[in-house]
């Protein structure tokens, strides 16, 4: 067949190169006032949340307001503006003197909440970035630190107030609030960490309903952890906040972690609730010091799922990484040899048993040697890196790339015919005739050669080895008339 050739660029493939528009200082102050105005907002309604829970004369059952704050500040740091503290003090200033409490006391809770977020915030800020996502074994570990101290801050800071609002001691004014922190603070900070964005929480939720949806085995670990609970109302009695520790574990061994962290906050909150309201009968309602106990307890069962589950997405993430590493190219991230072949193997028996064809295309960097010894290995590396990304933008999903050689490539399309199959290579040559940008700025001209061979549909006998053979064939034809040109095998006499 006669030769393809293309030493034009690409047509439309033209950039937009006006200057990005800076923002105005006007709506670099709006954004700043919206942010805080947002934070004051959910200050305010957190806590309203947590006055409605809170007995008379007594501590908030839940308080929700400081855990969630420290979450988004631990998250955004750029939240974390002077303005966007005094929105939060605003925001629990204005539910507490909204809900009937004077004025002395509001400035003394406010500044006990303050206090121990503020403390919160300055440990996270010796964090990597990879334990703020819960990403390494020992990350659950290191947040349960940071919460002990932002509990304990606020119960120095408050326990004054603690103690003329229970009538309790000392002591036992700063474990009842020290416990009431560190119980909030472990069970929904991991949640605002892991929160996905909301352009992520569509597609973060959708596989795992799906999959708990259409898999009946993959609903057993919750549907445990239901059962366990409906048993602790059952039982009742100091044990009962240990009964879901196996199915929370079973959870963060089937499960995501983010949907982990969720499921863990729901217990711990449902836990706390339930004894405050009796719906849980742990027997200890008249003792603040069973009570201290039961909170750091809770905290304590919710930090075990949280570490297996961040110990299990970090096993997963180093066995994805190695079987990605194992699979594919080092340098373009293309499939290896051994990987491309194997997937290759299989789209083969899908086209015989489904009735598709298939194209093979070996595709070959003219002169590359030459580009070498000219302009070093590092502008090599740089031109086959970007061949492999333009390549990459013309294939479909399912479509298969591989590094065969140096500057060998093969490409296999499943399900295409002859004309998509000359298009695609068509593609190929006008996108490597665009010049390669090298990082010292120079620009290099290149060509390639192409060898094409088909697998028409409903053909039995040939294997995988023969398409790629047929292919290097014409991909030597191709460089034998000349280069920078796509040659066609000819079809075997019994498939023509």
């Amino acid at each position: 067949m006669t030769g393809t050739h293309a030493g034009h660029p690409r047509e439309g493939n033209s950039q937009d190169t006006t200057p990005a528009v800076p923002p105005s200082r006007f709506s670099l102050v709006f954004r700043q006032f919206a942010a805080a105005a947002g934070i004051g907002l959910l200050v305010l309604v957190a806590s309203w949340l947590g006055i409605l829970s809170r007995p008379e004369h007594q501590l908030a059952s839940f308080w929700p307001t400081n855990a969630l704050l420290l979450g988004v500040f631990a998250r955004r740091p750029a939240l974390a503006t002077p303005l966007g503290w005094l929105a939060a003090a605003a925001g629990y200033m204005g539910a507490d003197l909204l809900t009937g409490s004077d004025l002395s006391a509001t400035l003394r809770l406010t500044g006990a909440n303050l206090a121990g977020v503020a403390v919160g915030y300055l440990l996270f800020h010796r964090f990597r970035r990879e334990d703020l996502g819960l990403q390494r074994a020992q990350s659950m570990l290191r947040v349960l630190m940071v919460c002990a101290g932002a509990a304990f801050a606020a119960a120095l800071s408050g326990c004054l107030i603690a103690r003329s609002l229970i009538g309790a001691d000392l002591v036992q004014a700063i474990g009842i609030w020290f416990s009431a922190e560190l119980v909030s603070y472990v069970a929904l900070v991991p949640v605002i960490l892991l929160l996905p964005s909301p352009r992520q929480l569509r597609h973060a939720w959708r596989e795992p309903l799906a999959r708990f949806l259409n898999m009946p085995g993959h609903r057993l670990p919750a549907l445990s952890l239901l059962l366990t609970v409906l048993l602790g109302v059952a039982i009742g009695g100091p044990g009962a906040i240990a009964f879901p520790v196996p199915a929370l574990l079973w959870c963060a061994l089937s499960y995501r972690l983010f949907t982990t962290a969720t499921a863990t906050a729901l217990l711990c909150i449902w836990t706390l609730v339930g004894i405050a309201n009796g719906w849980i009968d742990l027997h200890v309602q008249d003792d603040m010091a069973a009570i201290v106990s039961m909170r750091i307890g809770m905290a304590l069962v919710a930090v075990a799922p949280l570490t297996v589950a961040g110990a299990h997405a970090a096993r997963n993430r180093l066995l994805n990484a190695l079987n990605h590493a194992a699979n594919h190219d080092a340098l373009t991230q293309t499939l290896s040899r051994s990987a491309f072949e194997r997937r290759g193997e299989a789209a083969l028996e899908r086209a015989r048993t489904q009735g598709g064809g298939l194209a093979m295309l070996m595709v070959d960097l003219d002169h590359f040697k030459a580009i070498n010894d000219r302009h070093g290995h590092a502008a090599g590396d740089t031109v086959l890196v970007a061949f492999a990304e333009r390549a990459r933008g013309l294939l479909r999903e399912g479509d298969l790339l591989g590094r065969f050689g140096g500057e060998e490539f093969a490409i296999l399309a499943p399900g295409v015919g002859e004309r998509d199959a000359l298009r695609l290579a068509d593609q190929l040559l006008r996108v490597s005739a665009q010049p390669f940008a090298l990082e010292d700025g120079r620009r290099l001209d290149i060509t390639i050669s192409i060898g094409l061979a088909m697998q028409p549909p409903l053909a039995d006998g040939a294997s995988l080895e023969t398409l790629l053979k047929r292919a290097d064939r014409a991909l030597y034809q191709a460089k034998f008339n000349g280069r920078n040109r796509m040659e066609q095998a000819p079809l075997p006499a019994s498939e023509s």
